[in-house]
């Protein structure tokens, strides 16, 4: 699993377990939705056939306009398709799907650049929605309820999908603590100026309106 056929490059280590965990966690049921569901919307958002497949699916023509956006056209994302998935399916359930999406929309843009093979997406565990969902959030001039405070973080509404998306994003950026650093280097890798300018260029080429 993850052994990165066809890319050029060696792949630190980190990077492969945690995407392995990713996809351990796609494959669990989430707050809102089985591992069925999770896996289905998964599927199409890859395929860019979320569209379509609202209605026969468990996801309506909203949610499908925010999981395909969100994985191929993420400058097209704005707070209209977000506020519209959740006028459909509910906060919980839409913050679910954006976390979903982004994390395989990272981790499938890693094989992308390296001209690497997409990994297969993993078979889905029994089990019930775990409900976990954080309590007493309100919108506050976001799209969906986050927590009070400067610096709002989107994923805060469902716990465990917020852990799961940052496992994922300290290899592939950087930890609160190797943030904290300014003279952070991977190794093997880049330093942290170097770092920051991938990362600005990607915001910047992605239109992040967040």
């Amino acid at each position: 699993m993850f052994d990165f056929v066809g890319s050029p490059a060696p792949i630190r280590p980190d990077l492969r377990y945690s995407y392995i965990n990713t996809w351990a966690h796609f494959a669990r049921p989430g707050p809102t939705l089985d591992s069925g569901q999770r896996l289905a919307l998964l599927a199409a958002a890859r395929r860019g056939t979320a569209a379509s497949r609202a209605g026969d699916e468990w996801f309506g023509p909203a949610v499908a306009d925010l999981a395909d956006t969100l994985y191929a056209k993420p400058a097209a994302m704005n707070g209209a398709i977000v506020r519209t998935a959740a006028d459909e399916a509910g906060d919980p359930t839409t913050v679910e799907v954006i976390g979903l999406v982004s994390m395989l929309a990272a981790v499938d843009g890693t094989h992308r650049a390296l001209g690497a093979r997409q990994e297969p997406l993993p078979d889905p565990v029994s089990g019930q929605p775990t409900g976990n969902i954080t309590a007493g959030l309100k919108r506050r001039r976001t799209h969906i309820p986050v927590p009070p405070g400067p610096i709002p973080v989107v994923l805060d509404l469902l716990p465990d999908e917020g852990a799961a998306f940052q496992a994922l994003f300290g290899p592939q950026y950087m930890t609160g603590w190797e943030m904290a650093l300014d003279d952070f280097r991977r190794q093997p890798g880049l330093n942290r100026a170097q770092i920051e300018i991938v990362s600005s260029r990607t915001s910047m080429h992605n239109e992040c309106f967040y």
